[in-house]
Formats: structure tokens, sequence, C-alpha cells
């Protein structure tokens, strides 16, 4: 599937910011893909510069008029891309949240590794991608 034709797709996407020092490349696919609503899937929804802090996120999403959601239950404990969260019900109960969101409108998962195959985000993706029967797409 082309990028062009996810666009107009309704889907599942991921993000990692990485080192990124800025919202430029997020803002771009914010748009392209007509993102409804972020979801933050780290544990923790700090990172090493205040940009990418949730409650900044939020004002920038907000400000884009796209929703912002932080699941820090959808966070993940293995400190590598295997997805293995503080709580199991809490996390399953956050992916029928979010399945709901998805519903409606394009939703994209965000972490802070760029490549989603070192991520844990991807396996987050796979699972809510199955619950609503959508594809996934991971941005870089």
């Amino acid at each position: 599937m082309k990028i062009k034709d996810i666009a107009k797709t309704r889907c599942i996407l991921t993000f990692g910011y990485g080192n990124r020092k800025d919202y430029d490349a997020f803002l771009e696919y914010l748009q392209k893909f007509d993102v409804e609503c972020v979801v933050d899937v780290r544990m923790v929804p700090r990172a090493w510069s205040r940009k990418w802090y949730g409650d900044k996120i939020k004002i920038f999403c907000e400000l884009n008029n796209i929703k912002y959601i932080s699941k820090t239950a959808l966070g993940n404990t293995s400190g590598k891309e295997n997805w293995i969260p503080v709580n199991q019900e809490e996390a399953d109960k956050a992916l029928h949240e979010i399945a709901q969101v998805a519903q409606t409108g394009n939703v994209l998962l965000l972490c802070a590794e760029m490549n989603p195959n070192r991520c844990h985000r991807k396996e987050v993706a796979d699972c809510l991608g199955n619950l609503v029967s959508m594809p996934v797409k991971h941005l870089e």
C-alpha cells in the first residue's frame, strides 16, 4: 500500500520522535494522515528535551485541533522492543479505550524510539490494529 493510499484510509499510525529538535516531521505526518488523536504510549511521558514532554505535546496537539491522550498503561517495562506492560489488565483496558477512539478517526501512537523495529509501540500497534481490524503504518 502506498503512502498516498494510506493517507486516505483509516489506519493505526506510529511515530517515534527520536532526537528531533522540533515538531516539523511530526506535524507533517499529523496533517498528511489526518490524525485526529495522538496517543502517547510512554510509561513516563518525559524526554531529553522538554519539547517532547507529554504536557508540551498536548498543548501542541490542541493548537492543531488534535486530541492528545497519555496512556501510561501502554508503556513498556522491558527497556527493549518487546512489550511488557506494568499491568496487563490496565493495558488491555487502555487498548480497548483507544480502539473506541480509532473507530472514529486516525490514531497515531507516539513513543521515543525513532526506529519502530526497536520500540514496543510496534507490538502495541499490532494489538490495536487487530482489535479494530485496521492496517498499521510505522512512520519515521
